[in-house]
């Protein structure tokens, strides 16, 4: 039954992608009119914007789905379909708004009209798969979260069955994140929009990686075991996790050309949407060597001092991949002005083109099957979809919740 919610739901985020597409290129549009040093300002202040519509979504989540139907503590809440009715009416209210409140300017091909010919836009799109700047953007933001996303299946478990984290707490401690995250975003956009993009990533790669050790740490091993210290986390990482995320967007927007602002966001989120389920499904296929299994609940409820250095080792093996995703800041380049050099002097040549392609489209097809296939309960035994094989008894899905990433990639490649 969940597979079958998982797969409606991933339908309906096609709409919600065709939104973000377009109102992502636009902004990419107002970024690439500001001044060289106060670019960045107008991406910041939107993400905030959008963070702050989060909080208030998760601040609904945390009051109305916290009935007994939720696995809730609150003995009343609205039922599934009144939620997904009460966030469809904003989501038409956008309809009106943006027909008559969002100013698009016309873009205008060479030939000076309003409209681009396809043959002339299929061009540009070429050319801009050609370059060697946008192929080392590209590997930038895939590869990033393809290493860095290799974490362990444990996680889910940890943070239910040892820390006892419970949905109301959980998501009044997302709220409070999302506070601190609008912060963090603040903090970039007043001091820091010049600063060294590798130099940022690094110290906050560090940092939140260290953070998480403590606090996991501390739960895998019982020194404590209590869902608010382990939901502490949650608010203290955002600060720099906002700066970690806005500095890895800057780069859309110096890759962008005019009329081709919505083609070079479609293309570089789809390449970090498939970065996530492709690095699940890598680590669904190395973490399931882990003995005793890291998907059994019964090892959690056992919790012998074995399994939890089992857990332990499995922490630091993400840890590893986390700090090695830093050595892809080769690919990104160091700030604004460098990135606008590659593009004027580095070369172009049709094997890059062909490179992204197949690329993207392996690791699409590759990402959608596993992840149907640990949504069907004939398939999620099978161990190329991260089971521990259909001969032995069934185990926790450790897909389900991830496909959104794989479908929100495959929609934007749609939209290409």
């Amino acid at each position: 039954l969940g597979g079958k919610f998982a797969i409606f739901l991933m339908l309906a985020a096609l709409g919600y992608v065709i939104a973000d597409v377009a109102a992502d290129g636009l902004l990419t549009e107002y970024a690439k009119a500001e001044p060289l040093e106060k670019r960045g300002s107008t991406q910041t202040t939107a993400y905030l914007t959008r963070t702050l519509g989060q909080a208030c979504s998760s601040t609904f989540v945390g009051v109305f789905m916290n009935s007994k139907l939720y696995n809730g503590s609150f003995d009343w809440g609205l039922s599934f379909e009144q939620v997904c009715l009460c966030f469809a009416l904003p989501a038409m209210l956008m309809v009106p708004i943006s027909a008559l409140l969002v100013h698009e300017p016309r873009a205008k091909s060479d030939g000076g009209k309003s409209q681009f010919k396809c043959s002339e836009y299929f061009a540009m799109c070429w050319e801009l798969l050609k370059s060697k700047a946008f192929f080392y953007a590209i590997l930038y933001v895939f590869l990033t979260p393809v290493i860095s996303g290799i974490s362990t299946t444990a996680a889910g478990q940890v943070k239910i069955s040892w820390a006892g984290v419970q949905n109301f707490q959980n998501q009044m401690f997302s709220v409070f994140g999302n506070l601190m995250f609008i912060m963090g975003l603040w903090l970039v956009k007043k001091w820091f929009l010049n600063s060294s993009w590798r130099m940022m990533l690094i110290v906050t790669t560090v940092f939140l990686q260290l953070l998480d050790a403590l606090f996991n740490t501390h739960t895998v091993f019982d020194v404590v075991r209590n869902q608010y210290f382990y939901l502490g986390e949650t608010v203290l990482i955002k600060v720099p996790g906002a700066a970690n995320f806005v500095v890895s967007t800057f780069i859309i927007v110096e890759m962008a050309d005019d009329g081709n602002e919505g083609l070079v966001y479609g293309l570089m989120t789809t390449a970090g949407n498939l970065g996530s389920p492709f690095a699940r499904a890598i680590g669904n296929q190395i973490y399931r060597y882990f003995t005793p299994s890291l998907s059994s609940a019964d090892n959690y409820i056992e919790d012998t001092q074995a399994f939890r250095w089992t857990v332990f080792n499995s922490f630091l093996l993400s840890y590893g991949f986390a700090f090695a995703s830093l050595g892809m800041l080769y690919f990104l380049p160091r700030q604004k002005a460098e990135a606008q050099e590659r593009k004027k002097t580095w070369p172009r040549h049709p094997i890059y083109g062909y490179i992204t392609i197949v690329m993207l489209s392996i690791a699409l097809i590759y990402s959608l099957t596993v992840n149907f296939m640990s949504m069907r309960p004939s398939t999620m035994c099978m161990e190329f979809a991260g089971g521990d094989g259909c001969d032995l008894a069934p185990v926790t899905p450790p897909m389900l919740g991830n496909s959104s990433n794989a479908s929100n990639a495959s929609a934007r490649l749609l939209l290409l």
